[in-house]
């Protein structure tokens, strides 16, 4: 069987074959490693490219593997992974091979032997929002690899996740001379306070003709015809009275450990491994570690609070690397000595899962959270259920990953797929016909791909079903409304939806404040 592109996927190829240089940034589950590929093997065909690399996520890389393999059967293939004489040797080796695949973090790690042997005839920067940091060391020799590159791809389906500086790093590896230097940039679109916190934006129609062919976007709604109807529902659930006591309990505590943080002159992120003991960055640190750990505490009570039992042990344990100081004072305080075993959230999951795979025996679901216990908790009541699924976290093996991947997407027995966000990368489950998002993440990029594991133009379904659950009038609440805003101010910038009123979002200890008086 011939493969052939979509027409937007062909336009878009042809873009990158006329430039030479393009962010690709086709809405998730569009198609966008299909459409770098082809571009390549054009490109290759007019012996304008030779050899190259992809940079790609640990969890993505034998997928990139399979594609080239299907749609550029005939080139060469490797991927550098292993300890570092094994990755070594794989670089020195690229010149053999059409398409040399890499982690990022490799770029860190072994530059000095990519600097002298790795080709780059042509860089595709998957996921390229791992370059949306000017001053991370992988962004910075990304761009410097790129500079040596005649052909440079970047492909994101969500350049902007929190900030439009996002963008504007990201345009700096495939073209510097789109948007010109950082400072006209930022005088020209964002309208800062004197902390240097984004206000408004302005000016948003030029950021569109300033990226001009040099991004190819289309949008969930341009492509709409290739994609399945998307149902998405909010499930706000009441706490239990104890929880929802404590969770108060501890955001009044909050409340003060910002206040000390201030008064002590803390105005940076914040560095969770300085409260747990873990790092010694003075007092700032300490600070803001006091005022992550209670954050990570209204979270993980909102999810279930066995959670903070289980954080609570691992801190304690003479053996243990984790865990939260914070739920270990909480336990000795008394604090969770009257907190229920069960759960109001988590019996309401169970409860949506089972009445999806009642409904229709076709219907899967994909269930997303953040803390592994939490996976391991819902897995057990699934499997007491009598509902088959499979799991992948982060500490799963890339082959036992493509194996679970397969079963929940050719076995129809496999009714439940549960997922950290390590899982929301590279992850095609278009089985799926429900999405469930447990508890939420900070990122608007990352709630975004979590729901492109299902919302794919290869979907097995003409309709699927997203279900967003939190607290009411906990912490989660704050910031589903908070994701509603990143999601605008991405949509602002990247497909033009001008709102003049949008402003950017920011997790400093002062606009934490404002968040949680809100």
């Amino acid at each position: 069987m011939t493969l052939e592109l979509r027409p937007y996927q062909r336009e878009a190829a042809d873009r990158i074959v006329e430039r030479g240089d393009l962010l690709l940034a086709l809405t998730m589950g569009a198609g966008k490693t299909a459409t770098s590929i082809v571009a390549v093997r054009q490109l290759r065909q007019e012996r304008r490219v030779s050899n190259g690399v992809v940079l790609a996520l640990k969890s993505t890389k034998w997928q990139w593997v399979r594609e080239i393999n299907r749609w550029d059967p005939r080139a060469k293939v490797q991927v550098v992974d292993g300890d570092k004489r094994q990755r070594v040797g794989a670089i020195r080796r690229a010149q053999n091979y059409q398409y040399t695949i890499m982690h990022y973090e490799c770029v860190v790690n072994d530059w000095d032997v990519i600097t002298e042997y790795l080709p780059l005839d042509f860089i595709i920067a998957d996921e390229a929002t791992y370059i949306k940091s000017f001053k991370a060391k992988r962004s910075k020799r990304v761009k410097l690899m790129g500079a040596h590159s005649d052909v440079r791809i970047a492909l994101s389906g969500q350049p902007v996740e929190n900030r439009p500086e996002e963008l504007f790093s990201i345009m700096e590896f495939v073209n510097p001379d789109v948007l010109g230097g950082f400072h006209k940039f930022d005088r020209t679109f964002i309208v800062r306070d004197h902390f240097g916190r984004p206000l408004r934006y302005r000016n948003l129609n030029l950021i569109t003709q300033r990226l001009g062919p040099a991004m190819y976007r289309k949008s969930r709604e341009d492509i709409k015809e290739w994609l399945p109807e998307m149902i998405e529902i909010e499930m706000p659930v009441v706490l239990d009275q104890e929880n929802q006591a404590l969770h108060d309990l501890v955001r009044d505590d909050l409340s003060d450990a910002i206040d000390q943080a201030l008064a002590g002159g803390a105005r940076g992120s914040f560095d969770v491994l300085a409260h747990y003991g873990r790092t010694s960055n003075g007092a700032t640190a300490t600070a803001m570690g006091e005022v992550m750990s209670r954050l990570l505490a209204m979270r993980m009570l909102s999810s279930h609070p066995a959670l903070l039992r289980i954080s609570a042990d691992e801190f304690d344990s003479p053996v243990s690397q984790r865990g939260s100081k914070y739920a270990s004072y909480l336990r000795f305080s008394g604090a969770l000595d009257l907190l229920p075993s069960s759960h109001a959230k988590f019996d309401a999951l169970l409860e949506l899962v089972q009445e999806i795979v009642d409904e229709d025996p076709r219907y899967k679901v994909v269930v997303f959270s953040y803390f592994k216990p939490m996976l391991a908790m819902i897995g057990q009541e699934l499997k007491h259920r009598k509902i088959p699924y499979t799991t992948i976290t982060g500490d799963v093996a890339g082959s036992v990953r493509d194996t679970r991947i397969r079963r929940f997407n050719e076995d129809p027995a496999c009714r439940v797929f549960l997922s950290s966000d390590a899982g929301a990368y590279g992850v095609d489950l278009n089985q799926g016909s429900h999405l469930v998002c447990y508890d939420l993440p900070w990122s608007a990029g990352a709630l975004a791909q979590r729901i492109s594991r299902i919302d794919r133009t290869n979907s097995a379904f003409g309709q699927i079903n997203i279900t967003y659950m939190f607290g009411l009038n906990t912490i989660e609440e704050r910031m589903f409304n908070m994701l509603v805003q990143k999601r605008k101010v991405s949509r602002a910038f990247i497909d033009g939806e001008y709102d003049q009123k949008t402003g950017g979002i920011s997790l400093d200890l002062q606009s934490l404040r404002e968040f949680l008086d809100e």
